[in-house]
């Protein structure tokens, strides 16, 4: 882990003074600056095998637009940073794609070959047709949610920045990313709140499980 560690810690010595505050709104970074950050961000991210293996496997799925989401992409880089064990504090892994096809019946029918493909990982992994979400999301929330034209779009409309990040593998292709924010937020170890949607209580309930969790986090409050 110290070995590990030591890549973070190399990479992050090369990252603008944190007193910088334009620099650390990762959404104002130049492309350049995006791309050779997801490049560390990606290595980070598959030090967690259950992350490998599923990028590595993903497109055996065969559910269109599909990606690997939120979570246990940036708590594995914490883990890393902090010098943890890259799965610790991680509960599930979210998988999202687009279809479409709106049907209960057709997200479920995409459920049960994930549960087939990584029934071995012993894992609790979630998949969900971004397709649908505008149409569960209200009665569930209570707050309207915008109709997506496609499975990343849902990155904006996250609690926190932090989570907007989705990874997609194609077995032994190069692995494709999207982050509307950015990187730099993450691998400075900062959760600051995305205000696309109203929702203070489930960012304060997140930003406080993972203010325990990983304890060197820099929580933004909502307002």
């Amino acid at each position: 882990m110290r070995r590990k560690g030591h890549i973070v810690n190399r990479y992050r010595k090369r990252l603008p003074s944190a007193g910088d505050e334009s620099l650390l709104f990762a959404d104002n970074l130049p492309r350049y600056d995006v791309s050779r950050n997801a490049d560390t961000l990606i290595k980070l991210v598959q030090m967690n095998p259950y992350n490998k293996t599923i990028l590595d496997r993903m497109h055996l799925l065969d559910a269109p637009d599909c990606w690997l989401v939120s979570g246990c992409l940036f708590q594995t880089v914490w883990n890393v940073v902090e010098g943890k064990n890259p799965c610790d504090g991680i509960l599930d892994y979210d998988i999202i794609y687009f279809d479409p096809d709106q049907s209960r019946e057709g997200e479920e029918a995409v459920n049960l070959r994930a549960e087939a493909l990584f029934r071995d990982l012993n894992i609790k992994i979630e998949v969900k047709n971004q397709s649908r979400v505008h149409m569960w999301y209200e009665p569930k929330f209570g707050l309207p949610y915008p109709e997506l034209k496609h499975a990343t779009e849902s990155l904006n409309y996250y609690p926190s920045k932090v989570q907007a990040i989705a990874l997609q593998g194609r077995g032994k292709s190069r692995i494709s990313y999207e982050a509307p924010f950015g990187f730099e937020n993450l691998l400075r170890l900062i959760v600051r709140p995305n205000h696309a949607l109203e929702f203070p209580d489930i960012y304060e309930e997140k930003a406080k499980r993972w203010k325990d969790v990983w304890p060197n986090l820099t929580i933004h409050p909502w307002k």
